[in-house]
């Protein structure tokens, strides 16, 4: 496993994908660019209990109603958008 990080246009990606989607999960991190916007493709590892999330509920008794909804509207708003 290899730990590297190159950049690729958008077309490229699309052309390539599962060659680019190879290469990560052999450990490199790729950035596409299209025009100013970069994102980067990583592989995620999973945490050392072998869940990458608490289960469900899991802290559910520390948040009130309240907190709650308040998190999940702040979540809504979150940056994140798909590339076309």
């Amino acid at each position: 496993m290899f730990s590297s990080m190159s950049t690729v246009t958008l077309e490229d990606a699309r052309r390539d994908f599962s060659r680019l989607f190879d290469r990560v999960l052999q450990g490199e991190t790729i950035i596409i660019e299209n025009a100013d916007q970069r994102v980067a493709l990583h592989a995620l590892t999973p945490a050392a209990g072998g869940s990458e999330t608490a289960p469900c509920g899991y802290f559910a008794e520390d948040y009130s109603t309240e907190e709650i909804a308040e998190l999940n509207q702040l979540a809504a708003q979150g940056p994140l958008r798909l590339v076309p």
